[in-house]
């Protein structure tokens, strides 16, 4: 077996947000006018993250936290300023939170979501598409969302937004939910590193909706959260559904993907190997995995993927040499395997 992650590199890790993320939040403010001096004092920012003098990378989870609330409040708006026609008024997302904290699944909640998302707009004449779908074999749901007078150009972001919902899905349930393909009503976005953060996966472009399919196994999960838990993660929520999901310890995912850790080099545990490790029988096993509906082969494609993904954004790495980090001899697969994981070539994607 092969050891994970330290738990003081995952703790360096969930503590730090790359600066990119904090610098996109103060450029939104710009370009909407807004005083961005007084919204870092609110947010008790110690530094201007925009100045050149600036030479931190990483910012707390809590003040890239505080500093997108403050945004948010001073346009008024907690889609920040994505659907300019449709606006989120402040206060919105956590009412629609309420609003299913306490159904008995997830396939619940999400139907609730909807409803209060359909009537809480400030424009009652926006025609919204706002639908959870199930395929005929119940194996697949599909999450979709379109504002029919929204311009094309801003379909991305919209799309973005259903992935943050996901992520706070995924928290409701304690499970990672794997988003396995996405559709988009805009076209391709110039600059793609906003889609790639939410979406290692297959994302087809000019399509009729916005949409997420995920397993439909999801939706049948019971919600582990109250009230109580709500209140706590709304503060750092932000971070949370933009950033890094907060991950569940209860999620067997989770616990596989520990064990797996990031070193791809060698031979990861046999499914029987796994067993063992987790103390339970193959049977228990296969059903637990089919109830956060995933397998250990997708598991292990996931981690793979990420990794590649990550080292791919690396410079000086060439695409043999990712290959054979993440446990490809044959350079030919992995490009095989990566295209199928993310719709794209290696070479394209980086």
């Amino acid at each position: 077996m092969k050891a994970g992650k330290s738990a003081a590199d995952s703790a360096m890790y969930n503590e730090a947000v790359p600066m990119e993320f904090t610098r996109a939040l103060l450029a939104q403010a710009r370009a909407y006018r807004r005083d961005v001096d007084a919204i870092l004092r609110r947010a008790r920012f110690p530094f201007d993250p925009l100045r050149q003098g600036a030479q931190t990378a990483f910012v707390s989870r809590e003040q890239y936290s505080r500093l997108c609330v403050e945004l948010l409040r001073e346009l008024g708006d907690e889609s920040g300023g994505v659907m300019p026609d449709v606006q989120t008024p402040v206060g919105t997302t956590r009412l629609i939170a309420l609003s299913m904290i306490n159904s008995s699944t997830l396939a619940v909640a999400l139907r609730r979501g909807i409803e209060f998302n359909r009537v809480c707009r400030v424009r009652q004449d926006a025609q919204i598409t706002n639908e959870l779908l199930v395929d005929e074999q119940g194996r697949e749901a599909t999450l979709t969302y379109l504002l029919g007078d929204d311009a094309p150009e801003v379909q991305h972001s919209v799309l973005c937004n259903l992935a943050m919902w996901m992520r706070f899905s995924g928290w409701l349930i304690g499970q990672h939910i794997d988003i396995v393909s996405a559709t988009c009503a805009g076209p391709r976005p110039g600059f793609m590193a906003g889609i790639r953060h939410f979406f290692p996966c297959p994302v087809d472009y000019e399509q009729p909706l916005n949409s997420v399919t995920f397993s439909a196994r999801h939706l049948e999960a019971e919600l582990l959260r109250d009230e109580d838990d709500l209140m706590e993660f709304l503060k750092l929520a932000p971070y949370y559904v933009v950033i890094e999901p907060q991950a569940s310890t209860l999620s067997i995912t989770y616990r596989i993907r520990e064990i797996i850790g990031d070193d791809f080099r060698g031979e990861l545990p046999s499914f029987e190997e796994l067993t063992g490790l987790l103390n339970m029988s193959a049977r228990t096993l296969r059903r637990r995995l089919e109830k956060e509906g995933t397998s250990y082969q997708r598991i292990k494609d996931n981690a793979r993927r990420d990794a590649a993904i990550t080292m791919l954004s690396r410079q000086g790495m060439t695409v043999s040499e990712v290959a054979e980090m993440v446990g490809f001899s044959d350079p030919s697969a992995f490009h095989r395997s990566f295209k199928k994981w993310t719709g794209q070539s290696p070479g394209s994607y980086r």
